[in-house]
């Protein structure tokens, strides 16, 4: 070989050496990032037996997967329609808040979920709940966009955490066990992995709820109700409910917690219907009994038959009178028998292990939309005047008062010397 020929292919390998070092750092730029997504989906299952922390109620079923916020993530939501009251999908941030990127909320009730090609959304248009649906969470996220929701507020850096909930009331079957849980699908970059379902063991460690508090109406004269300027704000509230709250200590001896009001109109069956509805004020409402310590449980007594009697009385559990209205009287077990005996009451359970903690009542209104006398239109003021006013006859109005008195005479009774 030529020395000439030498230097020339020499000089062809210095090239390539040289070519191939420079596009070294393009190489390295280029890299994709890893796609972090949960091991498994739905691993957190909230309900007063099995993970009883941030109020919840007891006639619902909150299911939850924490993720990690990456850039050009997106989440896809596969699911059917479920046979219940009411189901819905909410994304929550790193400190436990729904919000609204780009003008989008971040929570999709079943009625505004548009069904999938073929199928029909049974809160839509009557029919049987056998269809399907598809949403998406996008960072990306903007108005117009059917089945849309945001994974994250805007700017929010990689690397935190976001939680999605999906919720059901009331499955027509009453066990929330038959409800299809979506299947979620993480893609990024090209990436995708689709976790498969947790099963139904609680997760040993769910969100903190440490540091939140509600505000109520501890401080006006007396036990009232009122909707506080925090509401549940860092408990993963959902959009779709609006709460009037009331505080106090378990009274002693012989005097219980007397609550009356007009009962708003709910469906009469747990099986979708059309919504909105004009046989229905609200989706559902309920009064739920509440330790104001965290981790902010339900009441839960254990009777002495061995079964549970949990501090909620949804619209179905409450008694109501020949004119509409309930009355909820709110006192020991050991009362139980003989608020009973009284014409019209329902009884409520204040703690048999937590007779001197702080309780919360929450009186909850779902999906109020198109009723004025909803906890939805009521000023979140902290004031128990603004929330009677709005509320008109169905503000939940509540005073202290001696059974025998209330056995005797009557709620009114009761109300009347408040």
């Amino acid at each position: 070989m030529s020395t000439s020929r030498l230097r020339r292919g020499w000089s062809l390998s210095l090239m390539t050496i040289t070519v191939t070092i420079l596009a070294m750092p393009a190489l390295a730029s280029a890299a994709t990032p890893t796609l972090t997504t949960p091991a498994c989906a739905w691993r957190l299952e909230t309900t007063p037996s099995t993970t009883n922390v941030a109020f919840p109620d007891s006639d619902a079923t909150y299911w939850t997967t924490p993720f990690t916020v990456q850039d050009g993530l997106q989440v896809t939501v596969s699911g059917s329609y479920a046979d219940a009251r009411y189901t819905s999908l909410t994304v929550y941030d790193s400190n436990r808040s729904p919000f609204m990127t780009n003008g989008v909320s971040s929570s999709l009730p079943d009625y505004l979920t548009a069904p999938d090609a073929g199928s029909t959304n049974p809160w839509e248009q009557t029919a049987a709940p056998s269809g399907h649906f598809t949403v998406t969470l996008s960072q990306n996220a903007a108005t117009g966009e059917t089945n849309t929701v945001p994974l994250a507020p805007a700017g929010t850096p990689s690397g935190r955490t976001g939680y999605l909930i999906y919720r059901a009331y009331l499955p027509a079957d009453g066990n929330p066990s038959s409800i299809p849980l979506p299947t979620l699908t993480f893609d990024q970059d090209g990436t995708s992995v689709t976790p498969p379902a947790c099963g139904s063991t609680p997760s040993s460690d769910p969100p903190t709820v440490a540091e939140a508090t509600v505000s109520s109406a501890a401080d006006s004269a007396g036990p009232q109700f009122a909707r506080g300027s925090s509401g549940t704000g860092g408990l993963f509230p959902n959009p779709d409910n609006a709460y009037l709250s009331e505080e106090l200590t378990p009274p002693t001896g012989n005097t219980v917690l007397v609550i009356r009001g007009k009962a708003p109109r709910t469906p009469q069956s747990n099986d979708p219907m059309p919504w909105p509805s004009a046989t229905s004020d609200l989706r559902y409402w309920s009064l739920c009994d509440n330790l104001a310590i965290p981790p902010l449980p339900v009441v839960v007594n254990t009777l002495p038959d061995g079964s549970l009697d949990y501090g909620c009385r949804a619209d179905y559990k409450t008694g109501l009178d020949s004119t509409g209205y309930y009355t909820f009287v709110v006192g020991t077990e050991a009362q139980r028998s003989a608020i009973e005996n009284i014409p019209g009451a329902t009884f409520v359970p204040f703690s048999n292990a937590d007779p001197t903690t702080q309780h919360i009542l929450l009186f909850r209104n779902l999906l109020g939309g198109g009723f004025d006398e909803s906890v939805q239109d009521v000023p979140s003021d902290n004031r128990p005047a603004s929330a009677a006013v709005v509320m008109k006859d169905y503000y939940p109005r509540s005073a202290l008062c001696s059974l025998s008195t209330l056995s005797a005479d009557g709620p009114q009774a009761c109300l009347r010397s408040s």
